[in-house]
C-alpha cells in the first residue's frame, strides 16, 4: 500500500489528515513528504505509512477550461 500512497502524494497538491488542517505538499522524497499547513503556516513532515487512505483526503489541482462548464 505504501507505493500507492507515495504515487498519490507525488501527484497531489493538498493532503488533509482526518480531523486536521490541510497541508500544501511542497516536496516528496523516498520515505516522506513535507508541506505547509493551510491555516497555521506550520511546516509538516509526514511519513507515507502514516497516511490513512480510508479517512484522509488527498487532492490534486486540475486545469479547467470553459468547455468543462458547458
Amino acid at each position: 500500500m505504501a507505493l500507492t500512497v507515495k504515487e498519490m502524494i507525488q501527484n497531489a497538491s493538498v493532503y488533509i489528515p482526518f480531523n486536521c488542517e490541510g497541508i500544501r505538499i511542497n516536496n516528496c522524497d523516498e520515505e516522506s513528504f513535507t508541506g505547509t499547513g493551510e491555516e497555521s503556516g506550520e511546516e509538516y513532515s509526514v511519513e507515507y505509512d502514516e497516511v490513512d487512505l480510508a479517512n484522509d483526503m488527498i487532492y490534486r489541482l486540475v486545469l479547467m477550461t470553459p468547455e468543462d462548464i458547458i
